[in-house]
């Protein structure tokens, strides 16, 4: 069908915020999601992204820009019109309908003929591991289940594109793995464009074949996850993705200065002067030991470790570096040599660190 074009897309609108009146803008939004991909927007609550979902859907009209699929223009046609489905965080089935007739009701409302529609609404129930469940009810299936037949609804109309608003949120975190890896192999089977929100980086990075980070309805960057975590264009961007060492400083006579907080000084291969930020990410941070061969132009540290928890595999542990924090990744062999009181050397190559303007 073509390739889903969000075109100077804003939107304002005012709500009640402790007892007064506040104001939203969305941005101009401008923003390609190519035929087939998985692409997740991804952002804190209250930012936007919900609101760009809506309005690509059709349930909100646009203030300004417009939204193409191909060569065909969508800005005025109604949602019902568009050939795109939506999945909620709640699964909203009928509960007075069977799971098979949940999943069928769009096509019915398209006229298509009872044994059809049924046949096509087992198949996908096939599809998403509810095979034989078509003549239950919604309040007999669990959480997972009934997302599962929400998916499988959204799915049955074989929609151009499948909008999805934090579908997963509500689910516990087994469910949610199952049901993550249920929807990329889904995904990859009908190769379906999916326009899909979330607040949850983790979600976004395993997910998504590209993510678009918003931010109080703008938004900041998109790219791949790899680009996006190794190369944020900006001090938020790193900030939301969970990058702590944003040191903020400035350049000048080819060294880097911290300014808030003391203690970091060095040489950078950089032309840039003026201020910015430094973003290190805590796996470029390395203990320095007797074994490892520094690069000629390494940038060395001196701290104190100041805590060291246990994360997912591996080991996060805080350095005092002057008066920053330092959150440096170690790994189970190195977290056994050290200790909370212990002085290090960390170090980390020059082509590993990261500046940014803003």
């Amino acid at each position: 069908m073509g390739d889903l074009h969000i075109v100077n897309i804003e939107k304002h609108y005012t709500y009640s915020h402790q007892k007064s009146e506040s104001v939203f803008s969305l941005q101009p939004i401008q923003l390609t999601i190519h035929e087939g991909e998985f692409f997740s927007l991804l952002g804190p609550s209250g930012c936007g992204k919900t609101t760009l979902l809506k309005l690509v859907a059709g349930l909100l009209p646009a203030d300004n820009g417009e939204i193409w699929i191909g060569d065909n223009n969508l800005t005025t046609v109604p949602s019902e019109a568009r050939k795109f489905a939506m999945v909620f965080q709640q699964s909203l089935l009928f509960p007075h309908m069977t799971v098979e007739d949940n999943v069928a009701f769009g096509l019915k409302m398209q006229k298509v003929g009872k044994k059809i529609r049924l046949d096509q609404a087992r198949n996908m129930l096939a599809h998403v591991g509810l095979a034989g469940y078509g003549s239950r009810f919604p309040n007999e299936l669990s959480g997972g289940q009934q997302q599962r037949v929400a998916l499988a609804r959204a799915l049955v109309a074989n929609p151009h594109v499948l909008l999805m608003d934090e579908p997963f949120s509500a689910l516990d975190p087994s469910l949610r793995e199952e049901m993550r890896e249920l929807l990329l192999q889904i995904q990859q089977q009908f190769r379906v464009t999916v326009l899909f929100v979330t607040h949850d980086r983790e979600e976004a990075f395993y997910l998504s074949d590209r993510i678009g980070v918003i931010s109080e309805g703008t938004l900041l960057q998109v790219g791949k996850a790899k680009d996006l975590y190794e190369r944020p264009e900006n001090a938020k961007v790193a900030s939301f993705l969970g990058l702590k060492n944003i040191i903020e400083g400035k350049i000048s006579g080819g060294r880097f200065y911290s300014i808030a907080y003391s203690g970091i000084e060095f040489s950078v291969n950089s032309t840039e002067v003026g201020p910015c930020f430094l973003i290190l990410r805590p796996e470029v941070l390395q203990l320095a030991t007797k074994n490892i061969h520094l690069a000629s132009d390494a940038i060395q540290f001196t701290g104190k470790v100041d805590g060291l928890r246990f994360n997912h595999g591996f080991y996060s542990a805080n350095i005092q570096v002057g008066n920053y924090l330092v959150d440096c990744a170690v790994s189970s062999q190195q977290a056994d040599t050290i200790a909370v009181g212990d002085v290090v050397e960390l170090f980390v190559n020059n082509e590993d660190l990261w500046f940014v303007k803003e």
